[in-house]
């Protein structure tokens, strides 16, 4: 596959899993927190929308290093590190505002305590692996006769800027 390939496998994926884990750099070291993520494969970018006198406010404005990661509870993962940056345009938070964003954000978009967060991924890899029972079977396989359990899915791995 392409580099381009991979990294619409990568987005794709991460666009199925509505919570991602993001992580930024803290006085204490790394700090993740779930959060809903909003993402745009076309633009290459994650978005979440957070209230702007937060802790991940001021670690990205201090260190916009960062990682998100996805999971779906299952056997498939996507992993970005990247960096990220605050967006207080009220323009922004208006086209990623979402009927689920209203659920914590009352007062709408025009609320100028809400922010957006652009995350821009640098690397990107994804595990897709497959269902919960064919990788037990694969284990078990392995086990009874003494090899090692592979194929237990694809990585994929590319550079995305």
């Amino acid at each position: 596959m392409s580099d381009h390939e991979d990294i619409d496998r990568i987005f794709a994926m991460a666009g199925k899993i509505r919570t991602a884990m993001l992580v930024t750099r803290g006085a204490e070291g790394p700090h993740a927190r779930p959060m809903s993520a909003i993402v745009k494969a076309d633009e290459r970018l994650v978005w979440f929308l957070t209230s702007a006198d937060s802790a991940k406010e001021w670690e990205i404005e201090a260190d916009g290093t960062s990682a998100v990661t996805f999971s779906d509870g299952g056997n498939n993962h996507v992993a970005f590190t990247g960096h990220s940056t605050v967006v207080s345009d009220r323009a922004t938070v208006k086209r990623l505002w979402s009927t689920a964003a209203q659920a914590f954000y009352p007062q709408g978009p025009d609320d100028p305590g809400i922010v957006a967060l652009r995350f821009e991924p640098a690397i990107g890899e994804m595990w897709d692996g497959p269902t919960m029972i064919v990788s037990l079977a694969r284990m078990a396989a392995a086990v009874i006769t003494g090899t090692s359990a592979d194929n237990m899915g694809d990585d994929v791995s590319a550079r995305i800027n």
